[in-house]
């Protein structure tokens, strides 16, 4: 058996996903802390949890109703749906003299668990609400595929430096940096993948220089995209709003802020993921 074969038992965990659905162990150890104010916040949360989902449901995740245990164990709605209770039933607590935090303490403790949201790649956003927590789901697990797949291309040759700016970006999403070089990362990554084919792989030229749209064309000419699905003139639209994107904010300072999305990035990171996938797949499939 050769070095560099790895089979799909050995791939499949080789490359986790950098973006979660569901709640992984170190984001809930981090919300279980950072929510840990108050035996009585704690319990008054499961309580009204309990009379909207049932006792028997609260026991499943956590046989004494507590705090950490329920945290730990709860499915990922559920464990959200306790804190918003429990973020609820401590604002308004905030007025009584013998409440345990106030609302400025309540304001930090929801910043640190947007960060969590962010840093630990959970594809989960909160809805602004005064005094209140409403998670919204941000992407759906499709992404979380995708980002695997294309982590796996990244370790393969001849990928790995073409697909640098993608993981650049990702990187910067997850240091939750949602600034105009996601757009400028994510379009270079297409575009060296295209020179990497066209250039490297089949010498069809040596013009490492020429538009997006001349590196799609020869991939159309030698027939790379026979098959059905996406288009060159799809793949070529996207790179083209990519690319009026980095010139725009590259000249115009007062557009950068657009950037900072985090639902825009996770689309725009998303969809450019994609096409890598598509794009290379389509080539290994013409020169197999």
């Amino acid at each position: 058996m050769s070095d560099q074969f790895r089979s799909l038992f050995t791939r499949e965990r080789e490359f986790e996903s950098r973006v979660h659905t569901e709640l992984t162990q170190r984001s809930r150890e981090r919300l279980a802390s950072i929510t840990n104010i108050s035996d009585k916040l704690s319990n008054s949360a499961l309580s009204e949890l309990a009379d909207e989902a049932g006792m028997s449901t609260i026991a499943e995740a956590s046989e004494k109703a507590e705090h950490y245990e329920f945290m730990f164990n709860a499915d990922t709605v559920l464990a959200l749906s306790y804190i918003e209770h429990y973020f609820r039933i401590g604002w308004n607590r905030t007025s009584s003299i013998h409440s345990p935090c106030s609302k400025s303490d309540l304001k930090e403790i929801r910043n640190k668990i947007e960060d969590v949201l962010i840093t630990e790649g959970l594809l989960w956003e909160i809805e602004n609400g005064r005094g209140t927590i409403r998670f919204q789901p941000l992407e759906s697990e499709a992404m979380e595929s995708m980002d695997k797949k294309v982590q796996a291309l990244a370790e393969e040759e001849p990928w790995g430096d073409a697909l640098k700016g993608y993981n650049d970006a990702f990187e910067r999403y997850l240091a939750g940096d949602f600034d105009e070089l996601i757009p400028k990362k994510l379009y270079n990554s297409i575009e060296e993948v295209l020179k990497t084919i066209c250039v490297d792989l089949e010498r069809w030229t040596d013009d490492r220089d020429m538009s997006h749209a001349k590196y799609l064309d020869l991939l159309n000419e030698h027939d790379v995209y026979s098959a059905n699905g996406i288009t060159a003139p799809e793949l070529g639209s996207l790179l083209d709003s990519l690319e009026k994107m980095v010139n725009k904010v590259g000249y115009d300072r007062k557009q950068r802020h657009a950037y900072h999305d985090r639902a825009y990035c996770t689309l725009l990171i998303h969809q450019v993921g994609a096409y890598l996938y598509f794009l290379i797949g389509r080539y290994d499939d013409y020169s197999s």
